[in-house]
C-alpha cells in the first residue's frame, strides 16, 4: 500500500520517539492509512490505549513468573486486552483492499502461536504509536 506523505511523516515521528525502526512500520502505517481515509482514527487510537496496555502486561507477566500474586487477574486481562486488540483490527480491516485484509487476518488474527508472537510485535509497535499521541497532547497544551 502506498502511503500519504502524512502517513509518512507520522511513522517517521513515531520511530524517532521510539528511536529505533518499528517492526512492522508497513503494517502500522497500513492501519494508519486505512483509518485516516475512512473516518476511524477513533478505531486505531482505542487500539494503540489497548496495545499499550497489552504490551506492559506482558512484560510484567514474563518478569514476575506464574506464581506472582496477581499473575492470573493480570493474565485474564491481557488475555481479554489481545480479543479486543484482534476486534479492533479486524474493525479497521472492514474499510481495507481484499488483498490486506487477507494479509493482516494471516499474520495477526488467526489462532496460531506464530499470528499471536507476530501480533504481539504489532501492538509493541502500536504502543509506540500511543506514546506519539500521549507526547504530542502533552506539548500542544504545555
Amino acid at each position: 500500500m502506498q502511503f500519504s506523505e502524512q502517513t509518512e511523516i507520522l511513522l517517521r515521528q513515531v520511530e524517532q520517539l521510539a528511536n529505533k525502526n518499528l517492526v512492522n512500520r508497513n503494517d502500522v502505517g497500513t492501519l494508519l492509512e486505512i483509518a485516516g481515509k475512512n473516518q476511524c482514527i477513533h478505531i486505531l487510537d482505542e487500539l494503540s490505549f489497548i496495545a499499550k496496555f497489552a504490551h506492559k502486561a506482558f512484560g510484567i507477566m514474563k518478569r514476575i513468573g506464574k506464581d506472582a500474586d496477581g499473575y492470573d487477574k493480570m493474565s485474564t486481562e491481557f488475555g481479554e486486552s489481545i480479543i479486543r486488540s484482534q476486534h479492533l483490527i479486524a474493525r479497521i480491516l472492514d474499510f481495507a483492499p481484499e488483498a490486506a485484509r487477507k494479509r493482516f487476518t494471516e499474520k495477526y488474527l488467526i489462532a496460531s502461536p506464530a499470528s499471536f508472537e507476530q501480533l504481539l510485535s504489532l501492538l509493541a509497535d502500536l504502543s509506540w504509536y500511543k506514546n506519539y499521541l500521549i507526547d504530542s497532547r502533552e506539548g500542544k497544551s504545555g
